[in-house]
Order: C-alpha cells, then structure tokens, then sequence
C-alpha cells in the first residue's frame, strides 16, 4: 500500500492533519489521539507498518 492511499483513508475515517514533520512524516490526530504516517509519496510502506497504522486509523472510535 503506498503512503498516499494511508493518508487518504485516514482523512476519509476522519482524522485531521495535525502538522507536516519536514516532508517524510504527517501526524494526524483525532479524539485525543494521534498517528505517524510516513510520506513518500509513490513509494510502497512495508505490510507490517501499513497493517499497523490501518489498525490504528480504525481504533480510534
């Protein structure tokens, strides 16, 4: 999964974009929480940190 489509559904689940960390990094937050999703662009994030972050994105009801 590229780190395009992470951002997207994190939008789309209703987190906000917090601040941009220089251009590799976009921290989000919502209900008092907050996830790291790193922003390459095209590139594909490794399954394992793509696994964790959806799992994140949705817990956070």
């Amino acid at each position: 999964m590229k780190s395009r489509e992470l951002n997207r559904i994190a939008i789309r689940e209703g987190w906000k974009l917090l601040y941009q960390d220089s251009t590799s990094h976009r921290v989000y937050v919502k209900n008092g929480k907050t996830i790291v999703i790193p922003y390459h662009g095209a590139k594909e994030v490794p399954v394992g940190t793509a696994n964790k972050i959806l799992k994140q994105i949705k817990g956070a009801e």
